[in-house]
């Protein structure tokens, strides 16, 4: 079993992207696995030992991704002891400190079983944190599944996610809320601390505003498998345009949105409204070829994973690489941008302490090369990116 020693120690040269702010040399004093101090261009600093000098870098608050399947061959879902351990290595090589595993549309006796799977990770984790799951499906529309299992579509269960939910914290369900009993549902999670996302959905804006006023606040990986915007009928789309309050998730791999649409949405959307995430499934960091997803047939070429029928499972995305796209799609400073790579997903779910690097916040950040390509993982003031690359020094 990896062991990990935290040191008390000064990353120093940090220029250093917070939300609203841009501090082009900083020194981030780390004590016993938390920030201690941020000490601004020529503030004094204490007698410890520089344990990453960051000069020619850039630094960020760790990233968080709260929707993702999979990668290195494994999957949420495969419901085996290893699978979160291996999607948390492949998410510290993203810059990624903080992850939500996530599920698929599944019967209930599996479902029960992978979150009993999930529990130890979540508890000790190796690599990213995994505070909480978020369950996409079962409590979708059969119309607009795209690449979950019909089935095993069913209504919304609030006694299901209770006991799952008994097991190992969640996070985030993801449903469509005009399927009978959804908005009883959404009132039910909201009292237990659980947000509902729109998603998988044919709703109209109509029944988008009933789930908002229920209590829904996310968007799942937004335009995709959601009501179309029409001159008629503006629906999930158009009600992602017009609502000011709702979060809205984006994975930004320029084949689920074009860099047309993220450059819309980035015109039109606040940066405290939009959430970075990768919807990764198993092929991610992974060679292309067939792989399963929740008893479907997924081959992945040229960077897309598709099922048989065309339609897209997933992404091979990595996080940094979709925080790099969209760097150059949009124009915002970094100071702006960096509020979607894990501020908006820690403050919407609240989730204490992460996506910050303010005095006393665990210090999980992220430092990347001019490439946005990371070369220094810190969870909890330790870097964890070469153990996450050690079994690929292995084979090399």
């Amino acid at each position: 079993m990896l062991k990990f020693t935290t040191m008390d120690g000064l990353i120093t040269h940090a220029d250093l992207f917070l939300p609203g702010e841009h501090l082009p040399n900083a020194t981030l004093e780390i004590r016993d696995g938390r920030i201690a101090a941020l000490h601004p261009n020529g503030a004094p600093t204490p007698d410890l030992p520089v344990i990453h000098d960051a000069a020619g870098q850039r630094t960020f608050p760790g990233f968080i991704d709260i929707h993702n399947h999979g990668a290195l061959g494994r999957d949420v879902c495969d419901g085996s002891p290893g699978a979160l351990e291996s999607i948390g290595r492949a998410k510290i090589r993203e810059g990624v400190t903080t992850f939500l595993p996530t599920t698929l549309t599944i019967d209930p006796p599996l479902l029960r079983k992978v979150v009993q799977f999930a529990a130890p990770y979540m508890e000790a984790p190796t690599f990213a944190k995994a505070p909480c799951l978020h369950i996409e499906g079962p409590y979708i529309n059969p119309g607009a599944v795209g690449a979950q299992n019909p089935a095993f579509v069913r209504p919304p269960d609030a006694a299901e996610i209770r006991a799952l939910h008994e097991i190992a914290p969640i996070g985030i369900v993801s449903l469509a809320p005009e399927m009978e009993g959804s908005l009883t549902f959404i009132k039910e999670m909201r009292t237990l601390g659980i947000t509902c996302s729109v998603a998988h959905t044919k709703a109209s804006y109509a029944e988008y505003r009933a789930a908002r006023d229920a209590g829904a606040t996310h968007l799942t990986h937004f335009c995709n498998q959601m009501t179309p915007l029409h001159h008629r009928e503006v629906g999930i789309v158009g009600a992602g345009l017009l609502d000011d309050e709702v979060q809205i998730e984006l994975i930004a791999d320029e084949i689920h949105l074009c860099p047309e649409m993220l450059a819309l949405v980035f015109k039109h959307r606040s940066p405290e409204r939009l959430m970075l995430v990768t919807d990764s499934m198993a092929a991610s960091w992974m060679p292309e070829g067939r792989y399963e997803l929740a008893e479907l047939t997924v081959h992945v070429a040229d960077g897309a994973a598709r099922l048989e029928s065309g339609a897209l499972a997933g992404s091979t995305l990595a996080f940094h690489r979709g925080f790099r796209n969209v760097h150059a799609i949009a124009d915002w400073p970094l100071e702006e941008l960096v509020r979607t790579t894990g501020p908006n997903q820690a403050r919407s779910l609240g989730l204490s302490g992460a996506g910050s690097l303010q005095p006393g916040s665990p210090a999980d950040i992220v430092i990347l090369d001019d490439h946005f390509d990371p070369v220094a993982v810190f969870v909890d003031g330790i870097d964890k990116l070469p153990a996450a690359l050690a079994d690929e020094r292995a084979q090399a």
